[in-house]
């Protein structure tokens, strides 16, 4: 009479049990149940991100308690275990689950890898570690050729849902006209993976994309187009340069003109190219002198006669626009673009007259117009700049910002002699009295109307003038005292400083350019020992993307004996500047 309840107690237990004991079980790779914890925890990964809660160098701690979100998720998955605490990091984890996503390629994976490519994008996307994790997504992604994976980034970059997914991703749409489409963050990443693989068949997407109303998303389309052109993607360029407001977009649609103008389709003819670089410099003067200097790039180019007015127009700075945004930009515009034409404007007619003198050029063109002959390739020339200089670099920025090294090293002797004023004088002292006499004959020379900065890096950036100095008999005096209170001590933050100068905390991709500078001179003596960046390359890297549309021109002076140059050579190889070494 026992016999039967025991067996069914013994039942009961079993079924009790089994839950337990199928979930110590491992999953299948490869499974839909894995492929789903994976996609789970890289999606949880990218959130804890994007709100701050989680760094990708911090270790994984040991206790569930210290653990983030993705690790629940990451461990049903096989892919984190005990001995992986306290051993690796959280970026190591990531990048073992990104592994996972190339392994097993599928449009669920894609779509929680896209979040990585698009990390950072709508808050401070030039966050070095946010460059990391759009790179390792963008690359991971890149490798994978299925071609559910990529039907599924095209649809994204188009802005459509994936009805499939939707479920999965209800907090990272947004309400449209036509219903529920992707973010302007993931469009973003999508458009600039198409750009990357650049198979024919994406080549509409990003095209039609130029045209889209979020700017984001426009700005995107023409960084992520590439050769080999055709005609017609020329001809939808300039169409949206023509219609373009937008002060980033515009430069970005410049510059592709550009582009496609240097290595034009097949069955472009040299009327059909000067009918483009017409259109494009009808644009000066609507979207900010930031595009009007990449305008200037074309007309250098490609010059041609009827760009003449255009030129003498860029030396007139007052440029009026009914736009509030371009109005904004245009502000204060830099006289970096006036130099610019008046060079192009003596390379192409061979006249020497006033560089700004906007006047005297509209009579000379009215006069001579007729007999000037451009030649196909403008001769190269120098400008002088204003009499002001820094180690002998002209300075020719009207808003200028000078960074100086202060770490203990600038206590050293400088290497060479001095740079600017009477040729008997010889520098005294340290490296760093070097250049706070160069700074003082640099201030002396500078047109009234110009402004400057003065900021040093240690084992920290420091701002010492909040507000521009007018030159002034009175701020020569503040200036000196100021000088007086700087002292080398301490190690080398390159990025800080570097940061400080370009603004380029908090910026989102796509915002017009806020630096209150246009030319940037660095010192120092070394390559940086300290910082969130001390790696060359990266550094590099950042200042690239912070000074892509900003514009501003960097010249770098190195002062030591040893390493360092060459990061101060590439900088201002990179950003328009000149390079020296005393």
């Amino acid at each position: 009479m026992l016999r039967c309840p025991a067996r069914l107690l013994l039942l009961v237990s079993l079924c009790c049990c089994w839950p337990a004991l199928s979930a110590q079980q491992p999953l299948a790779e490869g499974s839909a149940e894995m492929m789903a914890h994976v996609a789970t925890a890289i999606r949880e990964w990218v959130a804890e991100f994007e709100k701050g809660r989680l760094s990708g160098k911090a270790l994984v701690r040991r206790g569930t308690d210290l653990q983030p979100r993705y690790a629940a998720a990451a461990r049903r998955a096989n892919l984190l275990a005990s001995h992986d605490e306290e051993t690796i990091t959280h970026l190591d984890a990531l990048q073992k689950m990104l592994f996972y996503a190339e392994r097993y390629p599928s449009p669920e994976l894609a779509d929680a890898v896209l979040g990585i490519a698009a990390a950072g994008l709508e808050t401070a996307f030039l966050d070095h570690e946010a460059l990391e994790l759009r790179e390792l997504g963008h690359w991971s992604l890149h490798r994978v050729d299925a071609q559910s994976v990529w039907f599924l980034i095209l649809r994204a970059a188009a802005g459509e849902r994936v009805p499939l997914l939707s479920d999965l991703r209800a907090n990272e749409v947004q309400k449209g006209e036509d219903g529920i489409g992707v973010g302007p963050a993931r469009r973003v990443a999508a458009l600039h993976l198409l750009g990357r693989k650049n198979w024919a068949v994406f080549k509409s997407t990003l095209e039609a994309a130029l045209v889209d109303v979020d700017p984001r998303v426009r700005l995107a389309a023409a960084e992520a187009m590439a050769p080999p052109w055709r005609l017609d993607a020329l001809r939808k360029a300039g169409g949206a340069l023509a219609n373009e407001h937008h002060p980033v977009v515009s430069q970005a649609l410049v510059r592709l003109m550009l582009s496609m103008l240097r290595h034009p389709p097949k069955d472009l003819t040299a009327e059909v190219r000067e009918i483009f670089v017409a259109g494009a410099l009808a644009q000066f003067g609507r979207c900010g002198w930031r595009t009007d200097m990449d305008l200037l790039a074309i007309v250098e180019a490609f010059p041609h006669k009827a760009a003449i007015p255009t030129l003498i127009a860029a030396l007139d700075l007052e440029v009026r626009t009914p736009d509030a945004l371009v109005t904004a930009v245009n502000k204060r515009a830099s006289p970096i673009l006036r130099e610019r034409a008046g060079t192009l404007l003596r390379a192409m007619t061979g006249a020497v007259l006033l560089a700004d003198d906007a006047a005297v050029w509209r009579e000379f063109w009215q006069r001579e117009q007729k007999n000037i002959v451009v030649p196909e390739r403008l001769p190269v020339q120098r400008e002088n700049g204003t009499r002001a200089q820094f180690f002998g670099v002209p300075i020719t920025g009207g808003s200028i910002a000078f960074l100086v090294d202060t770490s203990g090293s600038m206590e050293d002797a400088p290497a060479g002699g001095v740079q600017t004023g009477p040729r008997s004088r010889r520098r005294e002292g340290s490296r760093l009295a070097a250049a706070k006499e160069q700074l003082l004959l640099a201030a002396q020379a500078m047109p009234s109307e110009s402004q400057y900065y003065v900021l040093t890096f240690a084992g920290r950036g420091k701002t010492w003038t909040s507000s521009p100095i007018k030159p002034s008999a009175n701020s020569l005096r503040s200036l000196t005292e100021l000088l007086s209170r700087m002292h080398a001590h301490g190690s080398t933050n390159l990025f800080d400083g570097l940061a400080l100068a370009l603004q380029w905390q908090d910026r989102r991709y796509g915002e017009a350019a806020s630096s209150r500078i246009d030319e940037l001179f660095v010192l120092s003596d070394g390559e940086p020992t300290v910082g969130e960046v001390t790696d060359i390359d990266d550094l590099l890297q950042i200042v690239r993307e912070a000074n892509k549309y900003a514009k501003v021109r960097i010249h770098t002076v190195f002062t030591g004996t040893g390493s360092g140059a060459d990061l101060l050579r590439r900088l201002a190889a990179e950003n328009g500047g000149v390079f020296v070494q005393r």
